[in-house]
């Protein structure tokens, strides 16, 4: 019996990470998790996307990332550490919670008579 719609496909496939997961949660000691996945291109432009699971660690701070160039996945030369990367992702949330913060805040409003 042959296969319905039975075609040949060509095309790429490659690992990623689909989604980074860091547990913060207050009393616990932090983790991050990185969720893989495998991503095959077909010629004709489709993707098909399969989970692969996830790899999971204890947040070190002290330990060091050798850091690469996104695009090409070459080694810079350069390294992080763990604890950079917390701070950096501290700062992003607190300017985006400020900015939030700063749309949701009634405008000021002078009395009469004040200078302002």
């Amino acid at each position: 019996m042959s296969d319905y719609k039975e075609s040949t496909v060509g095309g790429i496939t490659w690992q990623r990470c689909c989604q980074i997961v860091i547990d913060n949660t207050r009393g616990v000691v932090p983790s991050i998790r990185f969720d893989e996945e495998e991503v095959l291109a077909l010629t004709d432009g489709r993707e098909i996307k399969r989970s692969l699971g996830t790899l999971a660690m204890p947040f070190d701070p002290a330990q060091e990332i050798p850091l690469r160039n996104p695009v090409t996945g070459d080694l810079t030369g350069d390294v992080a550490t763990y604890g950079m990367a917390y701070a950096l992702l501290y700062s992003a949330y607190m300017a985006a919670a400020e900015a939030r913060d700063a749309a949701l805040a009634p405008p000021a409003t002078l009395t009469p008579g004040a200078i302002p």
